[in-house]
């Protein structure tokens, strides 16, 4: 059985464009720390996140007592694993190689957006034609 059967497009895009801002957000962490000693990039495991999100696994809501509470959701998200060649600084951040990956999320994010845009668009033309 294929990994997201059953799930909705709609969602299962809108979800994707979660991941892939997530995913932006930790790629661009790890450029701004390019030159930080002893750091390690970070990499997100897009499709085990990815399904971990339409399971509805992975957060955790929590109860609001009164109205001033944050309303709070906890996202982990799925890791790869670490990189293992460093500088003389012991800093891990392959800089050309998080530009590709932040240039292929973003095609991805735009993919996913355009998909969306498109999936409403034949709705909504639907919609006029029953008029």
């Amino acid at each position: 059985m294929a990994p997201f059967a059953g799930v909705d497009a709609t969602r299962l895009l809108v979800e994707a464009m979660k991941v892939a801002r997530e995913n932006h957000r930790i790629l661009a962490n790890n450029i701004a720390n390019a030159e930080t000693p002893h750091y390690n990039p970070v990499e997100l495991d897009f499709q085990a996140t990815l399904k971990a999100a339409i399971e509805g696994r992975g957060r955790v809501s929590l109860r609001r007592t009164q109205p001033r509470h944050i309303d709070l959701r906890l996202e982990r998200p799925k890791f790869e694993g670490l990189a293992f060649l460093s500088k003389n600084d012991y800093n891990k951040v392959d800089i050309e190689d998080q530009m590709a990956k932040l240039d292929r999320n973003t095609g991805r994010y735009t993919i996913y957006g355009s998909l969306v845009v498109k999936h409403f668009d034949e709705v909504k033309n639907m919609l006029s034609m029953l008029r």
